[in-house]
């Protein structure tokens, strides 16, 4: 049959399966009484509510073998199952007469149904086969349609809350965000503005081109190691291994820097040496060694902030002995 039970499934779930309620409310216990342990074991019933089905049976082959197994305690008015998220695992087997329902619930509890132990108790709500034997069947399904819809509401209600609060909690985490993105730039500009100002109370550690005005870049006038395609002339501004020696000047802000003039000898030393150098500022990600090109390497850092930092701190380091590093802006 169709009709559909509304059976009260455990607390957990009762938003889900549109229960109605028939409890009565207590009277309060005396002043000085201790308060009677309250039982929510449901009272004997013609209909029993079964969970822990196995939802990978087919529902007509469930109803089959729910019938045949309960058909031995007493005649079986409906079984009513249903495929819905709502009723999955669930079903209700409605009985003609309370003895026979009680009988198969002692008898039957936790029996291994398709390799899953049922779990029974009695259904707390009448059945619509029992509500049109008794007479009050239009009564019974318009208070089972009125507490459908007020669960449907609450359940809709609940939802839009839950969705309120996870924008509410998105939005803080993007604002929280935004604030320590914004105060480690300013961290980084006010370190960067340290360094710059300790780079130039030392004009030994100047780069040799501070003072040195140039037009724009490739521009009339520039120095000819720039005029040429690449920025270098032939055989001009060539560092170890023919890299090119560029003026910081002409190169845009980048969040990864160029490191030329590197020692040649041993790789993994020098990779190591390099990131116990430039991970003690800011921002710092990794460093990325040229496979196949010795004397250079690339350094990144989370933004050009950070980048910029360690570029003044560290230009002209003398990495080794006859080695002074040469760091710039890596070209986009």
């Amino acid at each position: 049959m169709d009709a559909v039970m509304t059976q009260a499934p455990p607390a957990e779930d009762t938003a889900m399966a549109g229960v109605v309620s028939t409890s009565t409310e207590e009277a309060p216990a005396p002043a000085g009484a201790e308060a009677a342990p309250v039982d929510n074991t449901p009272a004997p019933s013609p209909t029993l509510y079964i969970k822990n089905l196995n939802e990978k049976i087919k529902l007509d082959v469930l109803k089959k073998s729910l019938k045949a197994l309960f058909g031995q305690y007493g005649q079986v008015l409906e079984i009513v199952a249903h495929a819905n998220i709502r009723m999955r695992g669930q079903a209700f087997v409605v009985f003609e007469d309370k003895e026979s329902a009680t009988k198969a619930l002692a008898e039957v509890q936790s029996f291994p149904l398709y390799g899953k132990p049922m779990v029974i108790q009695f259904s707390k709500n009448k059945s619509d086969a029992h509500a049109k034997k008794d007479g009050d069947f239009d009564e019974h399904h318009k208070q089972r349609l009125l507490t459908k819809e007020k669960f449907a509401n609450e359940f809709k209600h609940k939802k839009r809350q839950q969705k309120l609060q996870a924008k509410q909690q998105a939005l803080l985490q993007e604002q929280q965000r935004l604030l320590e993105e914004q105060q480690a730039q300013q961290q980084a500009h006010q370190l960067l503005m340290q360094q710059q100002q300790q780079h130039f109370q030392h004009p030994h550690h100047a780069h040799p081109h501070a003072h040195q005005q140039y037009p724009p870049y490739g521009g009339a006038g520039a120095p000819s190691s720039l005029q040429q395609p690449g920025g270098m002339g032939a055989g001009a501004g060539a560092g170890a291994g023919g890299v090119p020696m560029i003026p910081d000047e002409y190169l845009p802000r980048n969040s990864i820097l160029f490191l030329q003039n590197l020692p040649q000898e041993d790789a993994t030393a020098l990779e190591a040496q390099l990131n116990g150098l430039f991970q003690q500022y800011p921002g710092f990600k990794e460093v990325r060694m040229v496979p196949g090109k010795k004397g250079i390497a690339f350094v990144e850092y989370d933004n050009e902030y950070y980048s910029a930092a360690a570029k003044t701190a560290l230009a002209e380091y003398q990495i080794a002995p006859e080695h002074k590093m040469k760091v710039t802006f890596a070209r986009k």
